[in-house]
């Protein structure tokens, strides 16, 4: 019923996963985040590796703070993933090397598309039509908006148009048009 609140996502090892396949769901780029070397602007990401000896492992909310990683993630916030195999740059004198994102091979796309079409779907009903708990109570202000439009019959044409995922979702709700 409740969650806990983050305490700020998983630690990613990128050290371990030098060479690794992995898939960026960026969701923030914050600013101002204190840490001990001054305020830092890192992206939020929720990362899954693909192969190597970590293939399976999720990330979620991962705050990554490195600068040539953020700089390859910031612009992805809220789109598609990123697909990249995790690499390692040039280091400066008296410094590591920072870790990189290399460009993904034609092999390593049709991985990650395996992988996605896989995962479970968002927004998808549990099997048994309800999540065990009880009902909400309805409230006295619920209903629809006052502007709504009238609900009307949609036709096998029209649901043939709607995106993958709409289609499930009227298919889970038994409101699908006759004919399809």
């Amino acid at each position: 019923m409740f969650q806990q609140p983050s305490a700020g996502g998983d630690k990613i090892p990128f050290d371990e996963l030098t060479g690794a396949l992995a898939l960026f769901w960026v969701r923030d780029h914050l600013s101002g985040v204190p840490t001990p070397f001054g305020d830092k602007d890192p992206v939020r990401a929720d990362v899954h590796i693909l192969d190597g000896p970590q293939a399976g492992t999720v990330y979620d909310g991962s705050l990554i703070f490195q600068g040539a990683l953020v700089g390859a993630l910031k612009a992805a916030v809220g789109g598609d993933p990123v697909l990249a195999r995790i690499g390692q740059g040039t280091a400066k004198p008296g410094q590591k090397p920072p870790f990189v994102l290399n460009p993904f091979t034609a092999a390593d796309a049709t991985a990650a598309t395996a992988y996605i079409q896989r995962m479970p779907k968002p927004f998808q009903a549990p099997a048994n039509g309800h999540n065990g708990a009880a009902p909400a109570a309805a409230s006295p202000a619920a209903g629809p908006p006052v502007n709504a439009a009238p609900a009307q019959a949609m036709t096998a044409e029209a649901f043939q148009l709607l995106p993958l995922e709409v289609q499930e979702l009227l298919r889970q709700s038994g409101q699908v048009p006759a004919g399809v």
